[in-house]
């Protein structure tokens, strides 16, 4: 006898073959929405505690104001130095650490600095320049020039500087004067 033998197409999407693409399909889906809602949590911009604060922006306020802000959202501050800056005016703060947006413990401790305004200006020696020239030194320093005094005698030619008060060397806070005293000459009556 002869035995026929049937065989059925080599692949095929009836029976379980479908229910496992689904299964598989499901378990790669939600591992992937797993990681992702983990991923997010971890390293979203948001507290990631109820303990936990982001650190306000507190750059270039004035001191009271920013450590009020601070105190608000439930952390400290202390200024720890005080800097001199041309743009960010005396008293405001400068810096601060750790910076802005940074998530951090409540009560954590904010590092600031205070700026100082303004860093002095040095008076440069301008004795022995003409007139006109020390004006236009003192001006590139950031400093102007106050009251001409004017002195007569001595051995200096006309119009030239004998002093400056203050002295050179000295600071002063920028764009304040610098006294100046110029030779003159001796009229003699006839």
């Amino acid at each position: 006898m002869r035995a026929r033998r049937h065989t059925g197409p080599a692949f095929s999407f009836e029976g379980a073959v479908p229910r496992r693409l689904v299964r598989d399909a499901a378990v790669v889906a939600l591992t992937f929405a797993v990681g992702y809602v983990a991923s997010s949590y971890w390293f979203g911009p948001g507290p990631l505690a109820d303990g936990d604060r982001s650190v306000p922006r507190v750059l270039e306020q004035p001191l009271e104001t920013a450590r009020t802000a601070l105190t608000g959202a439930g952390l400290r501050s202390r200024v720890s130095d005080e800097r001199p800056s041309p743009e960010v005016p005396r008293g405001a703060v400068l810096w601060q650490d750790p910076p802005p947006g940074m998530v951090v413990p409540a009560n954590t401790v904010i590092e600031l600095v205070q700026s100082a305004g303004p860093a002095p200006v040095t008076v440069p020696d301008v004795i022995g320049f003409a007139l006109p020239a020390a004006r236009t030194v003192l001006q590139a320093a950031g400093a102007r020039v106050g009251r001409v005094d004017t002195v007569r005698g001595g051995d200096a030619e006309p119009g030239v500087v004998i002093a400056t008060r203050p002295s050179p060397g000295n600071g002063r806070p920028r764009g304040s004067a610098v006294d100046l005293v110029v030779s003159g000459r001796i009229e003699v009556a006839r």
